[in-house]
Order: C-alpha cells, then sequence, then structure tokens
C-alpha cells in the first residue's frame, strides 16, 4: 500500500511538471504567433484639441484627517487621509521648446513606476497571491504597456494668457492681425478686451483675463489616474486644466504614499476581508467609506488648484520621487475657480455624483459633472443634485441591465435621475464598451475588441466622447448648446422600450447615439 500511494505521488509530481511544460510551451508559442501576427501595442494618439498638453504627476501633504475608523488586519488605518497624489493635465504654448532638455523628461512613461507594484497589484485583484504567478502580472504589463508614453511634455509651462485668446473656437490660430494687434497693445499697456479680447468671451472662448476652467477627474475601481490619459490629454488640448486624482481609497492596484519625512506606505486593493472587524465588513459597508474618502479627495484637489492660482505653487513641495515642480508657479492667476467640473468613470462617476449633495459650495465650487458609466456594482446614486450634469452611457452599460438596489432597471434608475435634474442629460454612444473611455482600446485594440466585443472603432468612440464633454464644458461657461447637447430624444426608454422607438443620431465623427434624457427648453 505505501509503494503504491509513493507511485502515485511520483506520478503525480510528474504529471503536474508535464502540465506546467505543456502550458508554459503553449503560452510561449502564443505570444511568439500574436507578436509575428500584428503589433502587440500601439502608441497613444494625438490629442484632439489646439493646444499642446502639459503633463505633472504632483503629491503634496493635506492636514492629516481620518475619513473613517475602519482598521487593516495589519493595524494600519485603511482610509486615513495625509497626503493628495493627482496628474495634471493642461495646455501650454504652441510648440513648446523645453528649456531642460537634459534632466527633464519629455513624455511620461504611461505605467507608473514600479511596474513590479501594479502587476503585483491586479495579481491581487485577480485573488492571485503565488509570487511566481503574481510575477507573470507583472510581465504581462510591461509587455504590453512598458514602451508606451503619454504624449505632452513634463513640467511644461502652462499656457499664457496671450496663447489662450490666439485660438479661435473652431481651433484654428488666430490671424496675423490679430497676433500683432495684441502685442502692440500689451507694448501700450491697453486691456486686451480693448483690442477684442472679450470678443471672443462670446465665442466660448475665455477671454479677457485668460483664465482657464478645471475639470477634477475620478477613476473606476482598478483603475489609475493615467488610465484615461487621451481623454483627459485631449480635454486640456482644448483649453482646460484637468487634475485627475490617483486614488488612495483602496480601489486602485497600488500606490505609494510619500510622506515629507522620506517614509512610504503602499496602498493596495482592499477588499472587505482585508478589514479587522466583527462581523465581516459588508460590501456596501467598504464603498461608504470608499466614495467618502474619494469625497475628501476631490475636496483637496479643489484646495490644491485654489493654493495654485492664488500663487503659492513655488511654496509647495511635491513629494513624488523624480517628479520636477517649476511649472507650478505659473498658475497664478491662470484658473477659473468659478468654473470647476468634476468628472468620473464607473467606480469614480458614483463618486463624482456623491460629491454634488455639497455643491455649489465654498469648498466645493462646483459649476456641473460628467459621469461616464456610473451606478450598477459601485453603489447607490446621489440624487440630490443642484448644477448641470452630463451622463454618458456605454452601449454594454446600457444593453446589460441589472435591477439596481430594489429601485427597479438600473437604465431606468439612471434615467430618472437625470430627469429629475433641472439641466441634465443622459445619452448611450452604441457599440461602446464600458472601457472605451480608457486608454487601453487605443493601447491593445484587437485585444480590447476580442474582450469586450466592442462594434466601434476605440478611437472614435474616444473622439466622440470628448467631443460631447468639451462641448459640456462650454456650455458651463456660456450657455450655448453644440452638437449632442442640440439634439432632441431620440430613444427615451432605451432597452426598456419597443425596438422602433429606439432611433438614433450621428455625432460629429459618425457613431450613433441615442439620446435619452435632454434638459426642458
Amino acid at each position: 500500500m505505501a509503494l503504491t500511494m509513493l507511485r502515485i505521488r511520483r506520478f503525480t509530481r510528474i504529471s503536474s511538471w508535464r502540465r506546467l511544460a505543456f502550458f508554459g510551451s503553449a503560452f510561449f508559442l502564443f505570444w511568439i504567433f500574436v507578436f509575428g501576427l500584428t503589433p502587440l501595442t500601439v502608441p497613444l494618439p494625438p490629442y484632439t484639441g489646439p493646444h499642446e498638453v502639459g503633463i505633472l504627476d504632483v503629491e503634496v501633504e493635506v492636514d492629516r484627517r481620518i475619513i473613517s475608523e475602519a482598521v487593516l488586519k495589519t493595524g494600519e488605518m485603511a482610509f486615513e487621509l495625509s497626503t493628495l497624489a493627482i496628474t495634471l493635465y493642461y495646455p501650454t504654448d504652441l510648440a513648446f521648446p523645453s528649456t531642460n532638455t537634459q534632466t527633464q523628461p519629455l513624455a511620461r512613461p504611461w505605467l507608473p513606476q514600479p511596474i513590479s507594484m501594479i502587476g503585483q497589484g491586479y495579481a491581487r485583484i485577480a485573488g492571485i497571491t503565488f509570487p511566481p504567478f503574481q510575477s507573470l502580472f507583472t510581465f504581462l504589463l510591461w509587455a504590453l504597456g512598458s514602451s508606451t508614453v503619454i504624449p505632452g511634455t513634463v513640467d511644461a509651462p502652462i499656457l499664457t494668457s496671450e496663447g489662450k485668446i490666439l485660438i479661435d473656437e473652431t481651433g484654428g490660430v488666430a490671424g496675423l492681425g490679430r497676433i500683432f494687434d495684441l502685442a502692440n497693445a500689451k507694448e501700450r499697456g491697453k486691456d486686451r478686451d480693448e483690442v477684442g479680447g472679450a470678443e471672443l468671451v462670446g465665442k466660448g472662448v475665455e477671454g479677457a483675463r485668460g483664465t482657464l476652467p478645471c475639470v477634477v477627474f475620478t477613476h473606476g475601481m482598478a483603475g489609475m489616474s493615467q488610465s484615461y490619459s487621451h481623454y483627459l490629454g485631449s480635454i486640456a488640448s482644448h483649453g482646460i486644466v484637468v487634475a485627475a486624482v490617483e486614488h488612495r481609497d483602496g480601489s486602485g492596484p497600488g500606490s505609494i504614499i510619500h510622506y515629507p519625512d522620506g517614509k512610504k506606505r503602499t496602498v493596495w486593493h482592499l477588499k472587505p476581508k482585508d478589514f479587522l472587524s466583527e462581523p465581516t465588513m459588508t460590501t456596501g459597508e467598504l464603498q461608504i467609506a470608499q466614495l467618502a474618502f474619494r469625497e475628501a479627495e476631490i475636496e483637496e484637489t479643489i484646495k490644491l488648484l485654489r493654493h495654485l492660482n492664488d500663487g503659492q505653487g513655488d511654496k509647495i513641495q511635491n513629494l513624488k520621487p523624480k517628479s520636477p515642480e517649476s511649472a507650478l508657479a505659473g498658475f497664478k492667476d491662470r484658473l477659473n475657480m468659478k468654473a470647476v467640473t468634476v468628472a468620473g468613470h464607473s467606480y469614480g462617476a458614483t463618486g463624482a455624483l456623491q460629491t454634488l449633495k455639497n455643491a455649489p459650495s465654498e469648498s466645493m465650487p462646483i459649476n456641473g459633472a460628467i459621469m461616464l458609466d456610473p451606478g450598477k456594482g459601485s453603489g447607490r446614486l446621489n440624487k440630490d443634485i443642484d448644477i448641470p450634469i452630463l451622463v454618458f452611457h456605454s452601449g454594454e452599460w446600457t444593453e446589460k441591465q441589472v435591477e439596481f438596489y430594489g429601485q427597479g432597471k438600473h437604465f431606468d434608475v439612471v434615467k430618472k435621475l437625470v430627469q429629475s435634474v433641472k439641466t441634465g442629460w443622459f445619452m448611450t454612444l452604441t457599440g461602446s464598451a464600458h472601457p472605451s473611455c480608457t486608454d487601453a482600446p487605443l493601447i491593445v485594440p484587437w485585444i480590447m475588441k476580442l474582450v469586450t466585443g466592442t462594434t466601434l472603432h476605440s478611437r472614435v468612440a474616444l473622439k466622440e466622447y470628448i467631443d460631447v464633454s468639451v462641448d459640456f464644458l462650454d456650455f458651463l461657461r456660456n450657455g450655448e448648446k453644440r452638437g449632442m447637447l442640440k439634439s432632441n430624444v431620440t430613444s427615451p426608454d432605451g432597452p426598456l422600450g419597443e425596438t422602433e422607438n429606439r432611433n438614433t443620431v450621428k455625432g460629429r465623427d459618425g457613431a450613433d447615439w441615442e439620446v435619452h434624457v435632454v434638459p426642458d427648453k
């Protein structure tokens, strides 16, 4: 009997090694086939607006506060806010020459460093704890994203007020006559309003003072601040400052907190089982704590933008390693702090909605919100809204209906929420998928198409999202409706209505939109 058991163990060990060798060889041959068939990754495309884009990772110390008393099994406080990390995307002057090319990188790597931390984080999200398999996640990330950079110049100076008004509303450069008039007026000390600066205000371009509107963006579950770089960079290229929050609420794969004294701590993706609680924390309780933490980070982001606009940029210590800070001083008097819009995707969209409970207010001077695929598994939706909102659904999000917290079908809940707002739009980009607003379909288009089943080209989908978002941001400043914002309702009940009542309207780039809710005229 003992001899038989020994033979079984030996056979099992041999079989295990054979299976590992077989699958390992198959995996290796698969990647050889992939590389030989088509390029694995595609560079990110240029931004869609008329301006060049500056990019800067910033981490600053904030007043320490405990958002939730939840404690991890490691003994650490899970929701202690002590530093804020954001990625800034902002317009810079056309044809900007780098002044420090010896030490300053021209582009930011798309993947944050270290890649091993991000790989391990995604493995943890997938429930994989075996180190060799976690290393496989790191390898895949390296293969898919290590060569990708975010277009833009690191630490470029923010767009000058003169550069802003030299761009007309169509994205073209103003004529030489206007340029010479502005130069002469500056030499004579005259206000730009006297040479037509005010004229451009009526056309939807920030005029006289040249101040720039702001957007605070909050990423989705398992996302990162740079996961939406093309969407956010393109918005910035239209003359808008975007601050993408790197959330430390345990929703991302991993993030390193850097303290002023040189110490650091890694925040990993969190699940209810990671907490020291009796009974075990529920998913709903975790979501409440995370969304509250996100709201606090958004508030701190707006506070940071206010400090930059007040001229405190040269006093800010950037805690993010190897990240410069010279451009921050140039943000003085360049931001329109009365035009701050909050935006988010998925979990971030639900969080963006939550911040509207306290807006507009002195601490939350928010004038509007953009939500991409809010709700479903990311928690209940705030209905206390008193400012204009724009809600996008991907085709996938609209078609796959679920019961939403006993309130009915998710689509109907979102529709009624938007209808209850005085000024709100709700529309679906048909043929798109939940990740269509992220960079992933741009970098690995054929893989994402295979996984999501989307029928809309990734570049077209993102261009449509960008176009309507920029039109909405312009509407918030000047009240002018353009593009999709001028459409009537084409599909009042979406997937819950009759097929013949689901009509579409063409977007600027040829995609089909279903429009479900528009403001009352």
